[in-house]
C-alpha cells in the first residue's frame, strides 16, 4: 500500500473508511492508521464501501508490472 504519511509499506494490514470515504491502512495488532495514498500526491480516492476497497486491494495483490516489480495498492 501506499501510504501518505508513511510511503509504501506491506505485511499483514487491516484497513477501513474514514469518515470521508477514504481508505485506512494499518499494520495488524498496532494502533497507528494511515491514509492510502499515491505516488503522485493526488487527492486519494473514495470509497462508497468497505467491501468495494476491498475488492480494489485484492485486484492488484500479488500483481507484478512488466520489470517484474511488485505492483503496490494505491487510491
Amino acid at each position: 500500500m501506499m501510504t501518505e504519511e508513511e510511503g509504501t509499506i506491506s505485511g499483514a494490514l487491516d484497513v477501513m473508511l474514514d469518515d470521508a470515504g477514504k481508505g485506512l491502512v494499518r499494520y495488524r495488532d498496532t494502533d497507528s492508521w494511515y491514509h492510502i495514498g499515491n505516488i503522485e500526491g493526488e487527492d486519494a480516492k473514495t470509497w462508497d464501501s468497505l467491501g468495494d476497497l476491498v475488492k480494489a486491494i485484492k485486484k492488484v495483490a500479488g500483481t507484478r508490472d512488466v520489470a517484474g516489480n511488485a505492483v503496490v495498492f494505491e487510491a
